[in-house]
């Protein structure tokens, strides 16, 4: 049985002719050559896929015909590499660099996975678009010249939230409601409070304690 195989493997062979590609039926591509039109497939090897006017090498044997390769192309349309079923691009023990000069695009409606010991990103401007956006980390650290946040509401939860500001200033159109266990404010200068009406209260004790005291 052995043999029979050897000797069909043998006795199968191919022919090699350059060609043009005259039409494009889904999976199948028209290509004339000097001996006729042919009905070929792209063979697995070649990536990009052929387009009307190609000038691409053409492999006939007794299977059918097979596209190889796109030899030319007239014009300045986009080179597009075709896998029919899933594509990977290993490089197991180097590096794998995409460069382009006017831009890269990453687009899929599906899901798009990084996974990487680190990752970074360096570019002059960014801009994210996000429906709804989960952060899980151990750490975040952020330096920044300025932050400017819109949003209908915001909520921070922490169990310990500390800020160091030089100058801070909050404009509140309603009402701001402070709820604590213990409330403390220290200034080293001076603490003004203005309204209309300002009332305190407590349970238990008031005091009021100053080198001066003056009321009306």
């Amino acid at each position: 049985m052995r043999d029979n195989l050897a000797r069909q493997r043998v006795e199968t062979f191919a022919t090699q002719e350059v060609g043009t590609v005259i039409g494009v039926m889904g999976r199948s591509f028209q290509v004339r050559v000097g001996s006729g039109d042919y009905a070929a497939r792209r063979a697995v090897s070649c990536l990009v896929e052929p387009a009307l006017g190609d000038r691409v090498l053409l492999a006939l044997h007794e299977g059918g015909c097979h596209v190889l390769a796109v030899l030319d192309r007239d014009g300045d349309a986009p080179a597009r590499l075709v896998a029919d079923g899933d594509l990977e691009v290993c490089a197991p023990n180097g590096r794998f660099t995409v460069t382009a000069g006017e831009g890269v695009r990453l687009v899929t409606p599906a899901e798009a996975a990084v996974a990487a010991g680190t990752v970074r990103v360096a570019a002059a401007e960014g801009s994210f678009a996000v429906g709804a956006m989960t952060y899980v980390g151990e750490q975040l650290v952020a330096q920044v010249h300025r932050v400017k946040t819109v949003a209908r509401s915001v909520e921070s939860i922490a169990g310990r939230w500390v800020q160091r500001l030089d100058r801070a200033y909050r404009f509140i159109a309603e009402s701001e409601q402070v709820r604590a266990q213990y409330y403390e404010v220290k200034a080293r200068a001076a603490v003004n409070i203005k309204a209309e009406a300002t009332l305190v209260s407590s349970g238990e004790l008031t005091k009021i304690d100053g080198g001066q005291i003056h009321l009306g």
